[in-house]
């Protein structure tokens, strides 16, 4: 089956949990049917007559229009482009990166990613996969190269910049008319239609105009090269009217957010106010569909929630610039968005990284290092709320008592003992079906950062397409810090049985229907916000090994395999692994790799818990995060009479010098964790 294929059966399994999004639109086309569709580029000589030039500032246009002299014409709405678009001052400081960036652009070379410049020489093919990544050539058709020239040609004035922009852009254009938009890729065959993909449209389509306010004042850029991308503008406009994505997924949010760009920066077509009504409705709809009621994105990727909010944030905002508001449900879920955000934010606010999500390798120290924080900021500038500024700057004040919190709908859940780096905090994540592949199989997985330092973190994704194998190794479960029968790869069906949280403790239950004939289920006892317990099942009848998988973060680990537990060996804040003497498990060392961003890995230690009886079966594990090198002790007691599978369970844990005895009941939906014999308890 084609990634293609997958997208689709994977978003009309969504379509059918969710129940929400209706793709039968007047006028559009079936997806699946969508390159049957027949279109033509709009001549530049025709580009006037689909302009309301009776619009106040165009009266010259008008006039030269009316003439039958089009250049003259053009050349009027180029003036007025220029002054309705002021090019901005010059900066104080030189962005170096980008005017780099923007001077091998204008030699034609271009660079993506992790990888090498490529020199595309004199003639340029826009097709060429120099790096054997897809992404690659998606990015030089998103025009993400068009950016660096604008920052750079404000900073120096320098005229080879929008030179170079124009050339280029005459040059993509002039090879990607409309009527060739079903051509198959050369290399990806199977993409039929690449460079005018949905994705691919709506960002080229964005960033167009996030240049074009720039650019504009350039010399190169002449009133018949205006005419040319006003043309491709209207083209773009054609292409994602008649033949929008039409099924649920981040792409579809991304494509009607360059629709309403281009309306928004070209108000002077006529269609504009109608386009930018379309595309409110049709992102409304689709925006509810993605999202679960609290908030968050279904491919529960950190990014792509990101970018599906930034989207929909604009799209009302532009709208709002032609009198059309955003219905009080749209609003509604940005703001439980922006919510998601609030609660999940690691303590450097960064993601925690499941699915295809990366995040800085190290701990960042500065709060605007990360990457959540001006997301934070720019929560309460949308909503008005507070809170999310709040996070971001720390202001304990205006931050609630509630630490921790559950996104049942989404199963994901962030644990912490308070606000502030130095916290100790764990996300969890068990959840249902995602709408696309960039999810992974490893429900129940988890990330834990403590007393300033990460130390139990998520394998990563390391790669879209230039390493399939790289990539397939990062999406196995048994990279995850979760459950395996046979190492196989699980099945994901993830639900909530309880989640507790009180200033005491926390308690969340999971479960996931791994496999055919066996069950997950995870019990989690954030103990006096201190230290977790951990009890997993083996429910079912399934034959074969049970490994219980856990991945430490890059660093010394000393690993002791008769004690049947591990610890990291950092100088500030280390944790320890510990499972229960009781259990019999062996400790199995494997194969550990950290990626934290794309294409970049290191190795670190990672190693299973394997049980020695098949299911059912019982893990009893305790992280205990820690100061200094020296390493606590942890005893706990176990009933011998509990049985995998059972509502009710409880034992007493020892740490710390305190006792707790931590239980749950399942059919009651009760869980607690309290002071037990000869401790104090939490």
């Amino acid at each position: 089956m084609t990634v293609q294929a997958e997208c689709v059966v994977l978003t009309m399994r969504v379509l059918v949990l969710v129940g929400v999004l209706s793709v039968a639109e007047a006028g559009t086309v079936p997806y699946h049917q969508q390159w049957d569709v027949k279109l033509a580029s709009l001549d530049p000589e025709e580009v006037l007559s689909k302009l309301d030039l009776a619009r106040p500032g165009l009266e010259a246009v008008k006039a030269a229009a009316g003439q039958g002299d089009r250049i003259k014409a053009l050349g009027a709405l180029l003036d007025y482009y220029r002054r309705k678009y002021p090019l901005p001052p010059k900066p104080k400081t030189l962005p170096t990166d980008a005017i780099q960036e923007a001077d091998r652009t204008v030699k034609h070379v271009f660079q993506w990613g992790p990888y090498e410049a490529a020199d595309y020489g004199e003639t340029v093919n826009w097709e060429w996969d120099p790096r054997g990544d897809i992404e690659w050539v998606a990015a030089i058709y998103r025009f993400y190269w068009a950016p660096a020239l604008a920052e750079a040609y404000v900073a120096t004035r320098d005229e080879q910049y929008p030179k170079a922009f124009v050339e280029l852009t005459a040059d993509w254009i002039a090879k990607h008319p409309l009527d060739r938009r079903n051509k198959a890729h050369p290399v990806y065959k199977s993409w039929k239609g690449f460079a005018w993909l949905d994705i691919q449209t709506g960002i080229r389509a964005t960033q167009i105009c996030g240049v074009f306010p720039v650019l504009v004042h350039g010399k190169a850029f002449t009133p018949e090269f205006l005419g040319v991308l006003l043309a491709s503008m209207y083209d773009h406009q054609v292409k994602t009217e008649r033949i929008p994505m039409g099924i649920v997924h981040n792409k579809a949010i991304f494509e009607q957010r360059g629709f309403v760009n281009i309306a928004y920066t070209f108000p002077e077509f006529r269609e504009s106010k109608r386009w930018v009504k379309l595309a409110l409705e049709r992102a409304q709809e689709n925006l509810l569909a993605q999202t679960t009621p609290d908030g968050v994105q279904r491919e529960w990727s950190g990014g792509y929630h990101v970018g599906v909010l930034r989207d929909a944030v604009e799209m009302a905002e532009r709208a709002s610039t032609f009198g059309i508001q955003a219905p009080k449900a749209y609003h509604e879920r940005i703001a439980r968005m922006f919510d998601y955000i609030f609660w999940i934010a690691t303590p450097d606010l960064g993601f925690p990284m499941f699915g295809d999500c990366g995040r800085s390798e190290n701990f960042a120290k500065k709060r605007s290092n990360g990457s959540l924080y001006s997301k934070l900021l720019w929560g309460t500038q949308v909503t008005g709320d507070p809170k999310y500024a709040a996070r971001a700057e720390l202001d304990l004040a205006k931050l609630p008592r509630q630490t921790s919190f559950a996104f049942s709908d989404a199963g994901m859940y962030a644990m912490r003992s308070k606000w502030g780096p130095d916290q100790v905090y764990m996300a969890l994540h068990c959840s249902p079906p995602a709408l696309t592949g960039h999810d992974q199989q490893d429900n129940g997985t988890f990330e834990l950062c403590a007393l300033g330092r990460w130390l139990m973190t998520d394998s990563g994704y390391y790669t879209y397409g230039h390493d399939e194998r790289g990539r397939a190794w990062h999406r196995q479960t048994k990279v995850h810090q979760t459950l395996t029968l046979d190492g196989k790869n699980t099945q994901v069906a993830g639900k909530e049985l309880l989640w507790h949280t009180c200033p005491e403790f926390d308690a969340l239950v999971v479960e996931n229907a791994s496999y055919p004939k066996l069950r997950h289920r995870r019990s989690v006892w954030f103990v006096g916000k201190r230290l977790f317990v951990l009890l997993d099942e083996a429910i079912g009848e399934g034959e074969g090994r049970l490994d219980l998988h856990f991945q430490m973060a890059p660093g010394d680990v000393q690993i002791d395999q008769a004690g049947k537990r591990a610890t990291t060996r950092f100088d500030d804040a280390n944790v320890l692994v510990w499972s229960a003497p009781s259990i019999p498990v062996t400790l199995i060392e494997e194969e550990g790799w950290f990626a934290w961003s794309y294409g970049k890995r290191k190795p670190r230690t990672a190693f299973a818990l394997r049980h020695e009886r098949g299911a059912p079966a019982v893990f009893v594990t305790v992280l205990l995060p820690y100061r200094g090198r020296d390493v606590p002790e942890v005893s706990c007691e176990l009933p011998s009479s509990f049985v995998a599978g059972a509502d009710r369970f409880e034992l007493t844990v020892r740490a710390l010098g305190q006792s707790w005895r931590v239980g749950r009941d399942l059919k009651a939906r009760e869980a607690w964790c309290g002071q037990a014999a000869g401790g104090s308890g939490g």
